[in-house]
């Protein structure tokens, strides 16, 4: 994974490995702007994006979430120095124009005066930072069908299928609306060929066949070489699963140190590299 430019600057977990599904692959905490409240901010490195430097988010550990605050670490520093010790929150617009949560914040505003053009262009900037950031992708699907931009709402109500719970969400309408869609001849995309097999409930039930197809799409993006698809839907597995009892989780034989594991490996074939955050400092030693 690419180093920041200002990696210096901050205190980095350089021990960091990832054994359960949260804080998710990709991620690498550090110790500057945490309150102690078991919150961290950290470098995140958004799925096939592992040549470029990382963004910075925070985790919110009691909500198992994670919000995309700076669209860089030197942003972060900025304004880490002007908080003076209090606590460093979603810049503004002026202050990162690439902040994706700042984006989706004034989307979701721009949305409730009814200026949605405005809106879906913030929402695709946010994403062309973060492609499995799952709050603005459910909030553009549904602004891509209000346009009318059918085409454009499938392929964003798939990614949103595939993105993260700790990303927001959960994407509902979505898979909704998208089970409205016909699947024409040919589709190769398994989450739309099995739409129809999904229901997204997750907890408080023995049995849910949704992980089994989950399972199979994963295992189909792998063979169509869509690494990146395969590591997105492979995170928001391992988040799902890790949510479900010991029982459930055995009786569907999950084991989640393995389960990274098999992230990291399925990762490695991505265009840009490994998101092993050993790499990080194999690079910073070379």
């Amino acid at each position: 994974m690419q180093q920041p430019a200002n990696l210096a600057h901050i205190s980095v977990e350089q021990d960091w490995q990832h054994t359960t599904a949260f804080p998710p692959l990709g991620f690498t905490p550090f110790s500057e702007g945490a309150l102690g409240n078991g919150d961290t901010f950290g470098l995140y490195w958004p799925i096939g994006r592992e040549a470029s430097e990382p963004i910075v988010v925070e985790t919110w550990h009691d909500e198992w979430r994670i919000q995309p605050h700076f669209s860089s670490l030197a942003a972060f520093l900025q304004a880490y120095a002007a908080a003076e010790d209090e606590y460093v929150g979603t810049p503004s617009l002026a202050d990162d124009p690439a902040s994706p949560r700042a984006a989706y914040l004034e989307a979701k505003e721009l949305i409730a005066q009814q200026n949605p053009a405005a809106a879906i262009a913030l929402l695709e900037a946010a994403l062309a930072v973060v492609p499995e950031y799952t709050d603005a992708l459910v909030l553009l699907h549904g602004q891509y069908v209000r346009a009318g931009r059918i085409g454009e709402a499938v392929k964003v109500a798939i990614q949103a299928i595939i993105s993260p719970p700790s990303f927001g969400g959960p994407p509902f309408k979505a898979l909704q609306w998208l089970r409205t869609q016909p699947v024409p001849d040919g589709e190769l995309d398994p989450i739309w060929r099995a739409c129809g097999q999904l229901s997204f409930n997750f907890g408080g039930s023995k049995e849910n066949t949704d992980y089994p197809v989950l399972l199979a799409a994963i295992a189909t993006y792998v063979e169509q070489g869509k690494h990146v698809c395969a590591s997105t839907l492979m995170q928001t597995y391992a988040e799902l699963m890790s949510a479900e009892t010991v029982s459930f989780q055995e009786r569907y034989d999950f084991d989640a140190t393995a389960f990274v594991a098999r992230q990291i490996a399925v990762s490695a074939m991505l265009p840009q590299g490994s998101r092993d955050p050993a790499t990080l400092w194999l690079s910073h030693m070379a």
